[in-house]
Parts: structure tokens; C-alpha cells; sequence
């Protein structure tokens, strides 16, 4: 490779990872904005009392929204919002068809632990 080619492939290389940065920046901040329309939101009651209730323990430092969602939280409305969230996701996941790559994958799965454990395939075969 030439010195020029190479320094042609490292201007390449330099505007590719700006222009990650600047997206990575960009995703940041628009999540950073949804937070903050949720939050006042939720200190407003358009999410209703669970939201409201967590959302005065999240200002007070009392709880995150880790702590909520990862179940470390146990007070009555972080509860809800919890088990709200799991059953939207379950349902979320059956109306969603996993993609082609998760169902191989699963798949190819299911035959290893069939084979070690000694019982038929999928397909029927032994």
C-alpha cells in the first residue's frame, strides 16, 4: 500500500468513527430527552398514581428505575409497574416472531440436548 493509499484509508477510517461518535452522542441525548418527558410525565399523573408514586421516590433518591425494573425495589407501585412490564413484554414476545437466527439457533439447541440426553429429534429420528 502506497503512503498515500494508506493515508486515504485512515481518513476513511477517522470520518467512519466520527461519524459513530456523533451518533452515539445523538442516541444519548434523544434517550436522555424521553427520559425526561417520562419523568415529567409521571410527575404530572398523565401515567397514572404507579408512575406518579415511583417517580417522587426517584426524585427523593429513594429508588432508580433499576432498582424498580430489576425488582430490588419492593414498595406496592414499583411492584405494579414491574409486573406491568413483564406481562407487556411476555405479550410482546408471543405477537413478535423471533428472528431467523434466534429460531436456528434454538433449534440447533434443542438437537445437542436431545442427542445428550438419548432421546428422539425433532424430526422423529433417534
Amino acid at each position: 500500500m502506497s503512503p498515500a493509499d494508506a493515508e486515504r484509508h485512515l481518513a476513511r477510517l477517522e470520518a467512519l468513527v466520527a461519524g459513530l461518535e456523533r451518533e452515539a452522542r445523538e442516541s444519548e441525548q434523544e434517550a436522555t430527552e424521553r427520559q425526561q418527558r417520562r419523568a415529567e410525565d409521571a410527575r404530572a399523573g398523565r401515567l397514572g398514581p404507579d408512575w406518579q408514586a415511583v417517580q417522587r421516590r426517584i426524585d427523593s433518591g429513594q429508588t432508580t428505575l433499576q432498582d424498580v425494573f430489576g425488582g430490588r425495589d419492593r414498595s406496592p407501585a414499583a411492584v405494579r409497574l414491574a409486573q406491568r412490564s413483564r406481562e407487556t413484554l411476555a405479550q410482546v414476545a408471543e405477537e413478535v416472531p423471533p428472528p431467523p437466527e434466534v429460531v436456528e439457533e434454538l433449534a440447533a439447541e434443542e438437537v445437542e440436548w436431545r442427542t445428550i440426553a438419548g432421546v428422539a429429534d425433532p424430526a422423529g429420528q433417534e
